[in-house]
């Protein structure tokens, strides 16, 4: 018993040294031949940037994350450790408001919308427009190209939760690989202080690299976005990968990066949120409507941000519990690989993708 104390304690100790550990880092803006999680710049002073491109900033890294665990694939069981502990970082919560405030930002992004809305400043008392948006979330829907900018969050969110879901299943694969590799396994050590790590991992003070908060103030500013396809379809793979070339069948068709607006669909059956998160999005359709009209709004407007328990993030936390479940059945170092699929990317894709409606279809 006392043992095990001595062990908690020190793992306490040692997750909430982790915050000291993230600003202590040089200021690094490289991703790639690194693993996910390693390395992040500390970001300027908050004044520098609008608030919700600082909210937005946690999900905007986490889908980088995936993006980069799926295009570099981990040599060691130190890279799978380190992967784990950079995804544990993301709790319901911080990835649901982060979520939101990331969708805004799209929705903003729809030149339709931004057009048209700018368009209405001009013509009407913005004084007036901002009130009415203030009282009623629901008065969004009139102004011009909300059904275009509805479609291209929607997108969006499909997109993301589809990146997840086939990250999730290149992960899957990778644990029956590893299961050829001397590394893979090897015994797994130190179970209490893990467990003890990837539950507090979210305590530790978050930083993100300058170019993350950079392209999301883009978007916020209403700049088009540039980046046509996804990092994922144009970053060579590692040669030296478990198996080089199920990695590369896999991740070609995982995408897209960072979405240009332009590019909305115009084929196809319309997309539609869920009927529990119908008021979400209104809720988020007419934050983004504020914020064109007002920039540098708060983000904690008046207008409520939720008309229903929290979702996503109830969603995102179920799954962090499997995952310690997870964990603590594992004997094998490519088991990991198996928990990291399953809870942290499979589990989490679900989560995302029950925005949307019907989602099962949605999603594949």
């Amino acid at each position: 018993m006392l043992r095990s104390r001595t062990l908690l304690f020190g793992a306490l100790v040692f997750s909430l040294s982790l915050a000291d550990l993230a600003t202590a880092e040089p200021a690094d803006d490289r991703i790639a031949n690194e693993t996910p999680g390693l390395r992040a710049t500390p970001t300027t002073t908050s004044q520098d940037w609008p608030e919700l491109v600082i909210m937005a900033g946690p999900y905007a890294r986490y889908r980088e994350i995936v993006q980069s665990a799926a295009k570099i694939p981990p040599n060691s069981a130190e890279d799978l450790e380190r992967l784990m502990d950079a995804l544990a970082a993301f709790d319901g919560a911080k990835l649901s408001r982060s979520f939101r405030a990331y969708t805004i930002i799209q929705a903003m992004q729809t030149p339709a919308f931004a057009n048209g809305i700018l368009k209405w400043k001009r013509l009407y008392d913005h004084k007036g427009l901002i009130r009415n948006l203030k009282i009623n979330s629901a008065y969004a829907m009139q102004m011009p190209g909300y059904g275009e900018a509805e479609q291209h969050v929607l997108q969006s969110i499909r997109d993301d939760a589809q990146m997840v879901l086939l990250a999730g299943g290149i992960y899957k694969d990778l644990a029956y690989s590893l299961q050829r590799q001397k590394w893979g396994t090897r015994v797994r050590g130190g179970k209490a202080l893990r467990l003890a790590t990837l539950r507090n991992a979210h305590l530790a003070k978050q930083t993100f690299p300058i170019r993350i908060l950079a392209s999301l103030k883009q978007g916020y500013t209403l700049q088009p976005r540039t980046t046509p396809t996804s990092p994922l379809q144009t970053t060579e793979l590692a040669t030296n990968s478990p198996n080089p070339s199920l990695f590369k069948a896999l991740v070609s068709g995982i995408g897209p990066g960072p979405a240009n607006a332009s590019t909305v669909s115009q084929g196809g059956p319309r997309l539609q949120a869920d009927p529990s998160y119908a008021l979400e999005l209104q809720s988020i359709m007419a934050t983004a409507a504020l914020h064109i009209l007002e920039p540098g709004t708060p983000y904690a407007s008046p207008i409520p941000t939720r008309s229903n328990p929290d979702i996503l993030g109830e969603c995102v936390d179920w799954a962090r519990l499997h995952l310690n479940q997870c964990v603590s059945a594992t004997r094998f170092v490519y088991e990991d690989s198996f928990c990291i699929a399953r809870h942290q990317l499979k589990d989490s894709g679900r989560c995302i993708a029950e925005f949307l409606d019907g989602h099962h279809q949605a999603t594949h």
